[in-house]
């Protein structure tokens, strides 16, 4: 953990925008204000379930079910439920043979609550006196924008859909653009929290936020991103070990030198608490929880992390696991609620119940045209807004720097760095007249990287620099007879230094460039010249490129 506040926020700020630029939300998307059609309401003793259905893109729908506590009054507090991968999502049954091994186990004591976990959390949470409302991950029960296949289960490339002019997930071209499963999914949560914040009757200053699993991870993705959350218990999915075994929660770049424990800390001050379970977070008590802890008291908020370790089940989000949020949301949404906090049995929705395709409400089309819809949608945006950075002064220029250059940094691992954090070895120069030919190997130890790098330097030099790039690498700040290029050359007669180096696929990191400089090294040994040329001066390319030598 970062030893200052100063240095967190710092981190914090890297950290976050990577999440946004590997989930292509860097920049973000426009957010309008969202048209949901809320309908079906189904009737309970002490609660409301309604069906609900908005955009969250032109073609990407969220559907899912709103709890509310019956006959409430005033603004509530409200709590967001991503599902995870249990399946059917937010239809759910564990089914007779899971719920007696529940029953067994202590994870459940009451059949009913024990065998649709999902809905009982919700059902208890409103009874608490909150606003729920829990939506589908993609393709998951009504979510049908994309099929459950793709989004979570993607194996196979599909070539109708992976050339430059017609493209959808997982090809080069979305991946070029940072679009993903995991980038639609989440973008789905952010727009269920811009909804359910919209509404008359939410308190938005009471605003939490669990899912367990895959709904785990959305939980701290999205706490992550958006402040306005303020309380998360994200089940059984913070943890060192395994990040997430499915699409919709991974994406390049994503866990760059970071991971699931330092996502969590992004929460940090605000309140946090997780679960442990016997899975890939059974190490959590000793390997990443203790780390978070630190950096809890480091930021003055020790109170408000939490961690409950049941080692004895496997993955799970069961009574004892819901019992440990319904604490944390009572204390932290300021609920009021008496203690100890029990499930009681309550009548449960039917599919037929909780679906929202129903009466007038038939189930869109999904497959790729769907898929194609949302993915141009996305594409044509970020182009508007990408071509609205332009810079036209000095105002812009910082905003395009601030985009732009914070999705390279994102992109490529790392900042401008000092000059002090670089070796330059110097492997031959040259006095030409009026200038300096240095070529030699510019190391970044820190990344454990080095690039073989020509210098041109003018001896009346004003102090201006340009980065000579083309497609030849470094060589291509000659002519073919190996003299200076003509703009080059008139660069130098400026004062001006240029630069030239071999970056990727480029000169020395091409194997047949290497083995192309040292047959013309061998010709250049002072016994003989290219074709054409004359005169005792060695070429300037020949001196400059011995520096192939240190990669054999």
């Amino acid at each position: 953990p970062p030893a200052t506040e100063a240095a967190w926020k710092q981190r914090k700020q890297q950290v976050i925008r990577q999440i946004q630029v590997a989930l292509g939300l860097w920049p973000m998307p426009a957010r309008p204000a969202i048209q949901a059609t809320v309908h079906g309401r189904v009737e309970r003793d002490d609660y409301t379930v309604d069906r609900v259905i908005f955009e969250s893109a032109p073609g990407l729908l969220v559907t899912g079910s709103l709890y509310l506590p019956k006959n409430a009054t005033g603004k509530l507090p409200t709590v967001l439920c991503p599902h995870g991968h249990w399946a059917n999502g937010r239809f759910h049954d564990h089914g007779d043979k899971t719920i007696e091994q529940e029953l067994a186990s202590g994870g459940e004591t009451d059949p009913v609550c024990g065998r649709h976990p999902l809905q009982s959390r919700c059902v208890q949470l409103a009874r608490m006196g909150c606003m729920v409302f829990i939506y589908d991950m993609l393709g998951y029960a009504d979510g049908g924008s994309l099929t459950q296949e793709l989004a979570h289960g993607f194996a196979k490339q599909r070539p109708d859909l992976s050339s430059p002019e017609r493209w959808g997930l997982f090809s080069a071209q979305s991946e070029l653009r940072c679009l993903n499963a995991m980038g639609l999914q989440t973008w789905n949560s952010l727009r269920a929290l811009d909804w359910i914040m919209s509404r008359p009757d939410c308190d938005t200053t009471r605003i939490g936020c669990t899912g367990a699993s895959g709904g785990g991870t959305q939980t701290f993705i999205l706490t992550a991103l958006d402040e306005r959350v303020t309380a998360a218990f994200p089940a059984v999915m913070v943890s060192t070990a395994m990040q997430g075994g499915c699409t919709c929660e991974n994406a390049s770049y994503l866990r760059v030198e970071t991971g699931n424990i330092e996502f969590a800390a992004l929460a940090a001050p605000r309140p946090v608490a997780m679960t442990g379970a016997d899975d890939w977070t059974v190490d959590i008590e000793t390997k990443g929880f203790p780390e978070l802890q630190k950096h809890y008291a480091m930021l003055d908020a020790p109170d408000n992390v939490m961690l409950k370790a049941d080692l004895q089940f496997g993955h799970n989000y069961n009574l004892v696991g819901r019992t440990a949020m319904y604490h944390w949301f009572n204390k932290h949404l300021r609920l009021k609620v008496k203690e100890p906090i029990d499930e009681r049995d309550y009548k449960r929705l039917s599919n037929e119940e909780m679906t929202v395709w129903s009466g007038k409400y038939a189930k869109p089309e999904s497959g790729p045209d769907v898929e194609r819809r949302v993915l141009n949608w996305w594409t044509r945006d970020a182009a508007k807004q990408l071509a609205a950075l332009r810079p036209t002064d000095t105002k812009s220029l910082e905003e395009y720097r601030r985009v732009i250059g914070g999705a390279v940094d994102a992109l490529i691992g790392r900042r401008v760095s000092e000059s002090s954090e670089h070796e330059w070895e110097q492997r031959s120069e040259q006095d030409q007249n009026g200038f300096l030919v240095m070529a030699g190997v510019l190391r970044y130890r820190k990344k454990q990287c080095e690039l073989p790098v020509v210098f041109a330097h003018p001896k009346n030099w004003n102090g201006r620099v340009v980065l000579w790039l083309t497609p030849s690498g470094k060589s291509g700040l000659f002519s073919e007879k190996g003299d200076l290029a003509d703009p080059v050359r008139k660069l130098i007669e400026q004062g001006t230094s240029v630069v030239g180096a071999d970056l990727l696929y480029q000169g020395e990191f091409l194997k047949d460039g290497i083995l192309a400089i040292r047959h013309h090294h061998e010709r250049f040994d002072g016994k003989g010249y290219p074709d054409g040329l004359k005169g005792d001066r060695i070429p300037l390319l020949a001196r400059i490129l011995t520096v192939a030598d240190a990669y054999d």
